[in-house]
């Protein structure tokens, strides 16, 4: 059956096709744009191309920052802690009568102020 269908249109096809005669000059100047064509196409893959491993370096870029940003975010938080605990230790240790230099004058102005209350004298 499908034999006989296609010997029964064979002769519909062959009539159904018409021979076009186009000049020379116009097939040179498709076959030149069809190959500018080519030639913009292979550099717009190369340019694709390169803009991808751009994107990739950007993305790269991103990653290396906010790790970065993560490190230096700890380390502000280590600074503000270190700063705390100097704090914590200035109260207990740095207060002003701790001091030596303290000490000696409180030692000598007491000295003095009992020397003058009992009004001590050297013997002669």
């Amino acid at each position: 059956m499908k034999r006989l269908l296609f010997i029964l249109l064979l002769p519909l096809n062959m009539l159904a096709q018409d021979t076009i005669q186009i000049p020379q000059s116009e097939l040179e100047k498709f076959f030149l744009a069809l190959d500018t064509l080519r030639e913009q196409d292979s550099i717009k893959t190369q340019l694709i191309s390169d803009l991808n491993v751009q994107i990739l370096n950007y993305k790269s870029l991103s990653y290396q920052d906010s790790t970065l940003l993560i490190y230096k975010d700890q380390e502000v938080n280590l600074l503000k802690s270190q700063i705390n605990l100097h704090i914590d230790r200035i109260k207990y240790v740095d207060k002003w009568y701790k001091k030596p230099w303290v000490g000696i004058a409180a030692g000598v102005v007491g000295t003095l102020i009992t020397i003058h209350v009992l009004d001590y004298t050297l013997p002669q």
